[in-house]
């Protein structure tokens, strides 16, 4: 019986494996925030170094940035409920070597997660990862099986589910003008900035151009002290670099974030301004 089972297992994980080489399809597997993370940073460390890479890291602010209206090889590492300095720190560690960084400043003044690059740099797991493409995040039956599920629901749906609606979230946005009233003490401000210095120095070490991308948010909120004060160090800091903002205003759900059709429009700008200074 003992036996008959791990043959059972062997054929399960074996044939399993095989489907994920060469079977499975394209489909999005993310069951949830943190779980989009994870399979956004494996993609990344594990994919192949492109010499004239782009490589965008920022907040959830740059989450929806779409890739297709991008240059090509381009990868998007705005991590929700993360920031800056998680994405940064991932391509270091990833011994990649891109053409260009655009990094974004908009939450420059939040910690990383520790134990988000810690879960993914796990001795042991990382390399197994590596070599077992079946054990990545993506590739787990449950999100493969929510896979599925999302796209037979897309493709049965009659109307556009991602249409913007001109409601703001006002518990949000009311929420987020608290947040950028307040700006950290100068201590606080340095001790980010000596960090972000440290980051762009290495890249730069590495051969990659540094770009530096407010994404924008709200009026009321550009103009706001934490959003001015952190417009102000970038530009004092890094007086040498280019450094991306949009003089249109774009509508957002609660201040901070894109709405999708914005999100989308707001790509192809950024792509056109890409692509201007190659």
């Amino acid at each position: 019986m003992i036996r008959r089972s791990l043959l059972v297992f062997a054929v399960l994980v074996i044939g399993y494996a095989l489907y994920i080489r060469f079977g499975k399809p394209e489909l999005s597997t993310v069951q949830h925030q943190a779980s989009g993370n994870r399979i956004s940073a494996e993609q990344y460390i594990f994919a192949p170094d492109v010499p004239d890479a782009t490589v965008i890291v920022g907040s959830s602010l740059s989450f929806r940035i779409a890739l297709d209206s991008l240059p090509p090889h381009t990868s998007n590492l705005g991590f929700g409920g993360l920031t800056v300095y998680d994405g940064l720190e991932l391509v270091r560690r990833s011994g990649k070597k891109p053409k260009r960084v655009v990094v974004e400043t908009n939450m420059i003044f939040k910690e990383a997660d520790r134990a988000f690059l810690d879960a993914v740099f796990q001795p042991g797991l990382f390399e197994l990862r590596k070599a077992v493409p079946m054990l990545r995040e993506e590739n787990q039956p449950s999100g493969v099986l929510v896979g599925y599920v999302k796209r037979s629901m897309k493709e049965g749906a009659a109307v556009d589910a991602q249409a913007d609606s001109m409601a703001v979230s006002e518990n949000l946005l009311n929420t987020n003008r608290g947040i950028f009233a307040k700006v950290p003490a100068d201590s606080t401000q340095q001790r980010y900035l000596s960090t972000l210095e440290r980051e762009v120095k290495a890249l730069e070490a590495n051969g990659a151009e540094v770009i530096f991308l407010e994404v924008p948010i709200s009026e009321e909120l550009m103009a706001s002290p934490l959003a001015r004060r952190t417009r102000e160090v970038i530009m004092q800091h890094f007086p040498g670099h280019t450094f991306l903002r949009s003089d249109r205003t774009w509508r957002t759900t609660d201040g901070l974030h894109l709405q999708w059709h914005n999100a989308q429009r707001y790509s192809r700008w950024l792509g056109s301004e890409l692509r201007g200074l190659r």
